[in-house]
């Protein structure tokens, strides 16, 4: 991809490299570039829009004709920015069919084409229809989920703290929920593995994608100067302070663990100011909100993995809303990596993967 946007023959984040990035995840899960066949005997899938937004519809067979069936409304991830409901074909097959739960992937628009609020607004969108009609759909009012992977996970806790009640469980895997400190323990402990892949530094062109930013911008993500003194010493900042809300037990170097403190002295003002009204919305930074907002939230189920550059985002979600006596259960894989989930088949099959896939489908049947 580099190499064809060096030469000009296409865009960084252009349809064309979007299809590369599709061909090689199915590459990687399924064998082959195409994905799996269009039939599976144990589903009905249907490829169609909820208001003008394309979404891939999963009904298990064994439950059509009923009125009462659970749903999964599924936010894929690729950080805003990439990937499709054609890459994640083959894992919502399998937790639809294993769990018997109807499941609605979204292909909502992406950055930086459609920044922020545009993709979460469609994925919005999609959760309120589904709400309003769900007994035309044979689904269950009460039965209602909404989860995703990633940049997925994020925007399924934005429409949580939005939607509360009117949905029974949300399901954040690998969730990144903050966009004021990337100087995590995480950040800094896991980036050395998978570097050049899924832990890149420079995967922070996402956030600028998402956020409308300027590519010249992402040192200043990465360092934390894009916050100001000021607001590094704010009560909302302790939101996501890691001294305050992260366990050190899930810190494995000694030497980070022991310095997880923040430089508070430093900073851009003049940026800070240009995004702050976005960057600190519990819609963009769901960990920002207040208790307040966090109280009411369906039942929430976070999956975080050890060597996850956003590993910390989940933790601290949980250990907040564990602190107001939210109902919540954290699934910590210390050994997985940020896309482990995609491997519990397929030629790169992996232990880690069927576990993590194996415990969703179960809290699927258990919770709705």
């Amino acid at each position: 991809v580099n190499v064809l946007v060096c030469l000009g023959i296409t865009e960084p984040f252009s349809d064309f490299v979007r299809k590369i990035a599709d061909w090689f995840v199915l590459t990687m899960v399924t064998g082959f570039p195409w994905g799996i066949a269009p039939y599976d005997p144990r589903l009905k899938i249907t490829d169609t829009h909820i208001r003008d937004i394309r979404v891939k519809v999963y009904e298990p067979v064994s439950g059509l004709g009923r009125t009462d069936r659970p749903v999964l409304i599924y936010l894929h991830g690729g950080g805003w920015s990439l990937l499709s409901v054609d890459s994640y074909d083959p894992l919502m097959r399998k937790i639809s069919s294993d769990s018997g739960t109807v499941v609605i992937s979204v292909n909502y628009r992406l950055s930086p084409q459609y920044p922020f609020p545009i993709p979460l607004n469609d994925c919005l969108e999609v959760v309120e229809y589904v709400i309003e009609n769900s007994k035309a759909m044979g689904i269950d009012k009460s039965r209602i989920a909404v989860g995703g992977d990633s940049a997925g996970g994020n925007m399924a806790a934005a429409i949580s703290l939005r939607l509360k009640s009117k949905i029974a469980m949300q399901m954040l895997l690998v969730p990144s929920l903050q966009f004021v400190n990337f100087n995590t323990t995480a950040f800094n402990e896991n980036t050395m593995y998978l570097n050049r892949s899924i832990h890149d530094p420079n995967s922070l062109m996402f956030v600028i994608n998402y956020l409308g930013l300027e590519p010249k911008y992402l040192s200043y993500l990465r360092y934390n100067n894009h916050t100001s003194p000021a607001f590094k010493q704010s009560l909302q900042n302790e939101y996501a302070d890691q001294t305050l809300w992260l366990p050190r037990r899930y810190v494995r170097d000694e030497k980070i663990r022991e310095n997880m403190e923040q430089p508070m002295d430093t900073g851009d003002e003049e940026l800070f100011e240009k995004i702050k009204n976005v960057i600190l919305d519990p819609l963009v930074s769901p960990l920002l909100a207040d208790d307040e907002l966090l109280e009411n939230l369906p039942y929430t189920y976070i999956m975080v993995c050890g060597y996850d550059f956003v590993r910390d985002d989940g933790i601290m979600f949980y250990e907040r809303l564990n602190q107001i006596e939210e109902e919540a259960h954290l699934a910590y894989y210390p050994e997985a990596f940020h896309n482990a989930l995609f491997f519990p088949h397929g030629p790169l099959k992996l232990n880690v993967g069927v576990r993590i896939v194996h415990d969703i489908v179960k809290t699927l049947k258990n919770v709705l």
